[in-house]
């Protein structure tokens, strides 16, 4: 399968873009004003982006955070990111800017199942990051 993101995003969809990504309204959203920033390179993780670029991603992330919190009736914005092959088929690395508002009741629908993770074996592996 193709990618969408490669080869079915039109110049008329995107919004802004900087050297490394491009943004566009999602065609499913969550909510009216979610946004998607899509890397321009075809890669499937967030480990795979460089310093210099990663630092870009969140300048592009704050800035249009500063945008729909400062311009628009909204009570926040939830940046949700997915990685791997956890993504939709036919996509890559991309980030979900979800306007959010106090009653709009976005934890509510949410039925995940769960799956065992020692959380005591988490909570070692943290401690041991040099930071």
């Amino acid at each position: 399968m193709s990618c969408i993101f490669c080869s079915e995003i039109t110049d008329e969809q995107i919004l802004v873009e900087s050297k490394s990504f491009k943004v566009v309204f999602d065609i499913d959203p969550v909510q009216l004003g979610h946004l998607l920033i899509i890397s321009k390179s075809h890669i499937m993780d967030l480990r795979e982006i460089n310093i210099p670029q990663f630092i870009e991603l969140m300048d592009l992330e704050k800035s249009i955070i500063e945008i729909l919190e400062n311009h628009f009736s909204i009570t926040s914005v939830s940046v949700i990111q997915n990685n791997g092959p956890i993504m939709d088929e036919g996509t890559h690395f991309h980030v979900h800017l979800i306007p959010r508002y106090i009653d709009d009741n976005f934890w509510d629908n949410q039925i995940v199942k769960e799956h065992k993770l020692s959380l005591q074996e988490l909570k070692v592996k943290l401690n041991a990051l040099a930071i």
